[in-house]
């Protein structure tokens, strides 16, 4: 059995680059070459061109990095304890729940958002170690499509009824 110390290695690795906005190539050498990396951002693709589709390979991983980088940017983002991190040794894999403030970059519309990074890991090929395999994503796409329609603060203040009408009539465009 691998020891949790060596499956979070590269999981802290990875969060640590994302959350100090490190360049598209260093949160690149985080991934596997061989296995194919993927990046799936869960969500409906309408939503955002990031969400709702599989980037596979390194080319394709750094394309999502890259629209995340065009749409959105991010304050204060940090993670739950390395103590509450679920690792899971049989399938090599990590779960880590972030907090951040997001702010969509055309309308400057911004919210707190709580995700969830699924990793799996997998020996690299170049034999250095685990390196991430699998980048999953569970966010707020919610608060991000309507952050993009510079909606998002019609819904302040309001009552849950008026708060439907505005997501329906967002939806319905």
């Amino acid at each position: 059995m691998i020891p949790r110390t060596t499956l979070l290695e590269p999981a802290q690795a990875l969060c640590h680059a994302f959350a100090s906005s490190s360049p598209v190539p260093a949160l690149l050498s985080h991934f596997t070459s061989d296995p194919m990396p993927i990046a799936h951002e869960h969500g409906h693709p309408d939503l955002a061109p990031f969400l709702g589709r599989t980037f596979n390979g390194l080319d394709g991983v750094g394309r999502y990095f890259d629209l995340i980088a065009e749409h959105l940017g991010f304050e204060h983002m940090r993670f739950d304890p390395e103590d509450d991190w679920l690792v899971d040794g049989e399938s090599l894999a990590v779960c880590v729940r972030g907090r951040a403030r997001f702010i969509w970059k055309a309308t400057g519309e911004s919210w707190n958002e709580t995700f969830c990074y699924r990793l799996g890991l997998a020996e690299d090929q170049d034999g250095r170690g685990l390196k991430v395999q699998e980048y999953r994503v569970w966010a707020d796409t919610g608060a991000a499509y309507l952050a993009s329609q510079g909606r998002l603060r019609e819904l302040e203040g309001r009552t849950k009824k008026e708060t439907r009408e505005v997501i329906a009539g967002s939806v319905n465009k």
